[in-house]
């Protein structure tokens, strides 16, 4: 449908699959209901029904691979013209194909998917959210985000990173593409001596680096306040352990930002993803495009709010599971609520920001 269907965004169903489902609204669903992802995963599929594992899956990769590869994406998103050439898009899933299930051949679907695939990481932890859940007895509910409490699925330094890493990602995605991030870019690349080159080949660079360097500065203001818990504490807990029991709360925040981000595009191009589907191979001429009203900028804030409210409640509940000393157990969510705080005002102030395309890209 990529090559052969029309090149149109909002009636190609490539793209629309790509970002109005996979991009938008399965993660969507796995945070407001649960992760079915497994269900529909078509590389997963694949990788079972063929002879797996001929490699171990080394333990000191961890979920590092998932962490390089959602900043990767975002890269690629961003570069090339995913969105709008059909094209571009098909070549970039064919060879997002190839690794994927390449990975699950040779390492198992198991280990790869659990560990190395960032889309397979990224809807578990959005997941973890969900006031839904599965159990031995059928479906489970439980009060949206309380399950962030728990920190038994981090394994590794690296699920804290990949975290982080949802909270950047769409933090940078919302920034370069406002009027504010568009200049930042050009009086960055404009600054830099061009040397005989097309202006093209140095904002690449430049949009590299914003994009690495936002996220180190993210993270490491986390892992900093997991320091400052223990100082101001003084607690035997050492700050890596506090750092892995206040890390999924984050998870709430990256939830009330996707939507923000996200849920605009998803209600927007629902029906013609709906049509799409539906006709693949006749898709309309005109696919039916809603608009949005003016009270939805209202909800977008509120979804960020309310994913910062779970994101403290949850912080609440694991200072109080991990300290027995009540004063303890407030002093050690202050670095973190600072952090949550920062983290949330970008995101509103973002928002408030009008909308650009990123310069000097295709």
């Amino acid at each position: 449908m990529g090559y052969t269907g029309p090149s149109l965004p909002t009636s190609n169903l490539a793209i629309l699959v790509t970002f109005a489902g996979a991009r938008a609204g399965l993660p969507i669903l796995a945070y407001l209901v649960g992760n079915t992802w497994p269900a529909l995963n078509p590389w997963h599929t694949i990788a079972t029904v063929v002879p797996s594992g001929f490699i171990a899956y080394p333990d000191s990769w961890h979920r590092w691979p998932a962490v390089a590869g959602v900043l990767f994406l975002v890269w690629v998103e961003l570069i090339f013209p995913i969105s709008t050439v059909p094209g571009t898009l098909v070549a970039v899933i064919a060879v997002y194909s190839i690794v994927t299930i390449s990975g699950g051949i040779i390492f198992g679907p198991k280990p790869w998917f659990e560990n190395a695939d960032p889309w397979s990481v990224l809807f578990r932890f959005f997941g973890a959210a969900a006031p839904v859940y599965r159990e031995n007895s059928g479906i489970g509910f439980r009060l949206p985000a309380s399950a962030l409490t728990d920190s038994d699925f981090l394994k590794d330094r690296s699920d804290i990173a990949f975290i982080i890493a949802l909270i950047w990602e769409l933090t940078f995605s919302g920034f370069i593409t406002t009027q504010t991030g568009a200049t930042v870019v050009e009086t960055i690349v404009t600054a830099v001596p061009s040397v005989g080159l097309a202006v093209e080949y140095i904002a690449v660079p430049v949009y590299t680096l914003l994009l690495i360097g936002g996220y180190l500065v993210f993270f490491y203001a986390y892992w900093y306040a997991s320091q400052l818990s223990r100082r101001w504490t003084r607690t035997y807990i050492d700050s890596t352990e506090i750092a892995f029991r206040f890390a999924p709360p984050l998870i709430a925040i990256a939830a009330g930002y996707h939507f923000a981000h996200y849920a605009e595009l998803f209600v927007t191009l629902a029906p013609a993803l709906a049509t799409g589907i539906l006709s693949p191979l006749s898709p309309p001429a005109n696919p039916t495009v809603l608009s949005i009203p003016a009270w939805f900028d209202g909800l977008k804030i509120a979804a960020v709010l309310i994913g910062h409210l779970l994101a403290v409640f949850a912080a609440h509940g694991v200072a109080y599971d991990t300290f027995s000393s009540r004063m303890v157990a407030i002093r050690s969510q202050y670095p973190f609520v600072i952090v949550m705080i920062g983290y949330t005002a970008v995101s509103l102030w973002i928002l408030s920001l009008a909308g650009a395309i990123p310069p000097y890209l295709p």
